[in-house]
Parts: C-alpha cells; sequence; structure tokens
C-alpha cells in the first residue's frame, strides 16, 4: 500500500509575522534616515574634523621628521668639526711645530727643513753624504720621539716603549734604526751603496709620513 505523499514543509514564520518584520524594519530605517538627516551637519563636522585631524597629524610628522633630520645633519658636522679640532690639538701635543717646519697655507704643503737636508744628501755623489743622510733622519727620529714623552734615555729604548698598535710602521723604524748605529759604530769602514741608502731613507719616510710631520 502506498504511503502518502509527504507535504511540503510549512513556512516557519506567517504572513502575518513578515510583514509585521518589515513594518519594524522600515521603522528603525525611518528613524536611522531621520536621525541622519537632523544631524547631517554634525556628521558631516565630525568627519571634516577628524580627516583635518589625520591630515595635520601626518603633516606634523612629516614636518618634525624633516626638522630632525636636518638638527642631525648639523649634529653631525659640528661633531666632525670638533673631532677634527681634538685631534689637530692631540697633534700638536705630540709633534708640536718648531721653526723646522714651515706651513704654506696657501699650498697646505709641510715642509720639514731637515727632511729637505736629508733628500739633499741621498741625491748627492758622495757616499759620506749617504750616511750623513742616514744620521739626519734618525735624528728627525730621535725628535719625533721626544714629542711622544716616551721613557728611554735613547733612540732604541723609546722604540721599546712603543706599543705596535700606536706605532704602524715601527718595524722599518726598527731597521732603519739599527743601519744608522752600524754607521756611527763602524764609521767609514762601514760600506753602503747608493742604492741601500735610499732604501733605509725609504724606511724612515714612512714613519715620517705615518705622524704627518714631512
Amino acid at each position: 500500500m502506498a504511503g502518502k505523499p509527504e507535504s511540503s514543509p510549512k513556512s516557519s514564520y506567517s504572513p502575518e509575522e513578515i510583514v509585521f518584520f518589515i513594518l519594524i524594519l522600515l521603522t528603525v530605517w525611518g528613524i536611522i534616515s531621520t536621525w541622519i538627516s537632523k544631524n547631517h551637519a554634525v556628521l558631516v563636522t565630525y568627519y571634516n574634523t577628524s580627516i583635518f585631524y589625520l591630515i595635520n597629524f601626518f603633516a606634523k610628522y612629516v614636518v618634525f621628521s624633516v626638522f630632525f633630520s636636518i638638527a642631525l645633519f648639523v649634529l653631525i658636522i659640528v661633531y666632525s668639526k670638533k673631532a677634527g679640532q681634538i685631534k689637530t690639538q692631540l697633534k700638536n701635543k705630540v709633534l708640536p711645530i718648531t721653526g723646522d717646519i714651515k706651513v704654506d697655507v696657501i699650498n697646505s704643503i709641510v715642509e720639514n727643513a731637515k727632511w729637505k737636508l736629508v733628500q739633499e744628501h741621498i741625491g748627492s755623489d758622495d757616499a759620506n753624504k749617504w750616511k750623513l743622510a742616514i744620521i739626519e733622519a734618525d735624528i728627525i727620529l730621535s725628535e719625533l720621539l721626544d714629542s711622544m714623552r716616551l721613557p728611554g734615555s735613547g733612540v732604541g729604548e723609546k722604540l721599546k716603549n712603543i706599543e705596535a698598535s700606536d706605532f704602524e710602521h715601527i718595524e722599518e723604524a726598527w731597521e732603519a734604526h739599527k743601519i744608522r748605529n752600524a754607521i756611527a759604530h763602524q764609521g767609514s769602514d762601514f760600506l753602503i751603496t747608493q742604492r741601500e741608502a735610499k732604501r733605509v731613507i725609504r724606511l724612515y719616510e714612512s714613519v715620517f709620513n705615518e705622524f704627518k710631520i714631512i
């Protein structure tokens, strides 16, 4: 026996209820529309104020960032100049300028009269002057070490009291000074070629260039 056909499910809301809900929605929408219409000017003012506040905030932020960056840049320049002045003052304390150093302000060239004499001797054809050039270069080295207030009575003792980290070309100074000592002790018995003498002078030159005294 065939079963009864299933009846379609009834709507969960009756037509009266649907109409009631629609009326409620229309009423609510009417209230909201009325409130928006009455407060339209207030809402527009609030919106414009909010937009203006945001724009003003970001504008101030950008302006602040620009001025802050400029201030940092100025501080960097000031401290760089200050660091340069401090470095110059320290250099003057360590390497005081004497009458032997003439400064050409226009061309910014520092000429050491004693070093000029060393160069004249080393360029001579006289072998004795090559030795004299080395001895005079060592005198400049001695004056340099004296200006550093290092303990010790001679160049060798002063070199022993120097930290390698504070004296980049200390090995060159040692090698050149040992040859100077050989010249001083052996005198005319010490033989040296001009090529070797120039090499020794270049050792001194590397030291003097490090401390910018030539």
